[in-house]
């Protein structure tokens, strides 16, 4: 399993990946203090859903 974390501020979207959700949670949660809209994003062999991280 991979967590997408996809990014944007002023309309460019990126995109990071992280392991864990720790991980992805750590992250989205840094982007998010410095004024970035976050996703984060659950892949596994099932499929991706976004997830509330």
């Amino acid at each position: 399993m991979r967590y997408q974390i996809v990014y944007c501020k002023r309309g460019l979207p990126l995109t990071t990946w992280a392991n864990t959700a720790d991980q992805a949670r750590q992250l989205a949660d840094q982007l998010r203090r410095v004024g970035y809209s976050v996703d984060v994003w659950q892949h596994t062999s099932d499929g991706s859903r976004k997830t509330d991280l």
